[in-house]
């Protein structure tokens, strides 16, 4: 077999790795499945999507809730390819936690006040080693992130 085929299985591994640790540090950090972990990350994502390049590109500096973009369950739903109404419970049980808001007709966001609870700066501060430990492991291979 060819190096190309052994380095993209290692790579596979690598991206599996990344994942798994992915899965491990959001469901510390909510205590619950999944599929909630899936649908907070999608929604925060979602809310500052359009902030790129090095506007509040540090873990600590967390946009203010003005700079978010609400987006809605249905949007999420997409996203995922989830059910409507799988998202729609996982939203009202952050609604619950304190962990999203509704913001008028326009749709949810996660505020920051949420994002600035300790244990979700410190799964996004795992989160971003588990990344840069990913990026070395593929920079190892030969494959550089552009």
């Amino acid at each position: 077999m060819s190096d190309d085929y052994h380095d993209a299985r290692a790579a596979v591994r690598s991206a599996t790795d990344y994942i798994l640790r992915w899965v491990e540090i959001a469901n510390e950090t909510h205590g619950v499945d999944l599929i909630y972990s899936l649908v907070f990350t999608t929604l925060w994502a979602g809310n500052v999507s359009h902030l790129r390049g090095k506007t509040y590109a540090d873990v600590d500096d967390i946009p203010p809730d003005e700079e978010r973009r609400p987006i809605t369950i249905r949007q999420v739903a997409d996203s995922l390819g989830l059910p409507y109404e799988t998202v729609r419970r996982r939203v009202v049980e952050m609604l619950e936690r304190g962990m999203a808001r509704k913001v008028g007709r326009e749709g949810f966001i996660v505020p920051a006040e949420a994002m600035e609870r300790p244990e979700v700066v410190n799964s996004l501060k795992r989160s971003h080693t588990s990344l840069l430990r990913f990026l070395k492991e593929l920079k190892g291979l030969g494959i550089e992130a552009a």
